[in-house]
């Protein structure tokens, strides 16, 4: 008896959660990763040996900023490709869900460098800003962000998997555009599910829901976190998808994100400014570097649509491993902003953004679009599987 339970739950590792959840109706953040899509450090300057910028070299020791990303691992210039987790903790006490935005090439590494202290053993939701490769190709690793057992028949036999912790399917949530180019590089993510019995997957394979929404759109998320999806323009009228989560009574937001964009399309800012009147608490924006790029802003370009804004606070994202500098020596320059009234500093891998509430207390969830249904029912009714 002791060997088959033991076959049957594994050996349990101590647990790590270092970092209790949000309170009831509240959601807190977690950079997974700030950096461009080569990440940082750059491969070929370490190969190389030589970064290219006049802003690689840090003041305090000589060190360029890939020098320093490479050789110590708790660097703020280290950085994965861009990317942010979500906790939320539904009002009505049920368990915590867990909103992903982006699965880049770095996911399987920010994953385990991120997860683990706050306690997060499945995703339910993956936002996907657009098709590149920072923030989609590291979606084969879906099936070890959900906790899938086995499952045994009620004469002891192993015949399949289940989702654990009541958790439904992990729905994967872009516009057409992007969908498509996840179904061309993940075919098998978006085949016919082979089902045992209702809920019981016979493979231990990712459970997903593609879940396609228009380019502007409001809804609610899993649990019932209410998100607005705009677009920006990602070079030329290439769509990313930017997100404004949670709400505010007559439409602010806690926590406005734009991780690649160039430009905002004249919809895009107005709804931004309308927002920005009311207020956005948090405002988190693509800013590669120091000079122009074609499909991203550069620091000059954030800092101007942050004056727009005027958010209570920015953190820049996506940067450029030598072509921003030195993280800290950055963030001492942006202090200098505080003289305007606005506080922008650098993000980095690892930050935990404290929690945010979801809504007013007064918002009435029932005029949302899209709101998702509960996870436990979509498991138990067959026809939604």
């Amino acid at each position: 008896m002791a060997t088959t339970a033991l076959v049957r739950q594994g050996v349990r590792h101590a647990p790590r959660c270092n970092v209790a959840p949000p309170k009831l109706g509240s959601f807190d953040a977690v950079v997974l990763g700030s950096g461009v899509s080569t990440a940082v450090p750059q491969l070929s300057h370490i190969l190389q040996g030589h970064c290219e910028t006049a802003k690689a070299v840090r003041k305090a020791d000589g060190l360029t900023v890939c020098e320093d990303a490479h050789q110590n691992p708790s660097s703020k210039n280290r950085r994965f490709n861009v990317s942010l987790l979500l906790r939320y903790s539904p009002p009505d006490g049920s368990r915590v869900r867990h909103v992903m935005v982006d699965a880049g090439k770095t996911l399987r590494q920010a994953a385990l460098a991120a997860l683990p202290q706050y306690g997060v053993r499945n995703i339910d939701a993956l936002l996907v800003t657009h098709g590149h490769a920072d923030a989609m190709l590291g979606m084969d690793d879906l099936r070890d962000l959900q906790v899938i057992e086995k499952f045994w028949s009620e004469s002891g036999e192993h015949i399949g998997y289940q989702l654990a912790d009541g958790a439904g399917p992990m729905q994967i949530i872009s516009n057409k555009v992007t969908l498509d180019r996840v179904r061309e590089a993940f075919p098998y993510l978006d085949g016919n599910t082979d089902f045992v019995r209702p809920g019981v997957l016979r493979r231990r394979i990712a459970y997903i829901e593609f879940m396609e929404v228009s380019d502007d759109e409001t809804m609610d998320l899993v649990g019932g976190l209410p998100l607005r999806v705009f677009p920006v323009w990602h070079g030329g009228t290439y769509v990313s998808l930017g997100f404004a989560f949670g709400g505010k009574l007559k439409g602010g937001y806690p926590l406005v994100y734009i991780s690649d964009i160039k430009d905002v399309p004249p919809k895009t800012m107005s709804f931004l400014e309308e927002a920005a009147a009311v207020g956005i608490d948090l405002f988190m924006v693509d800013a590669l570097s120091r000079s122009g790029h074609p499909t991203h802003m550069s620091l000059d370009e954030a800092l101007e649509l942050v004056r727009k804004l005027r958010p209570k606070r920015t953190l820049l994202v996506g940067m450029d491993s030598c072509a921003m500098g030195d993280h800290d020596e950055v963030n001492e320059e942006l202090r200098a902003l505080q003289r305007e009234g606005l506080d922008v500093q650098l993000a980095f891998d690892g930050q935990h953004l404290p929690e945010f509430p979801a809504r007013d207390s007064s918002d009435n969830p029932g005029n949302r679009k899209h709101e998702q249904p509960d996870a436990k029912r979509l498991r138990g009714d067959k026809s939604a599987l």
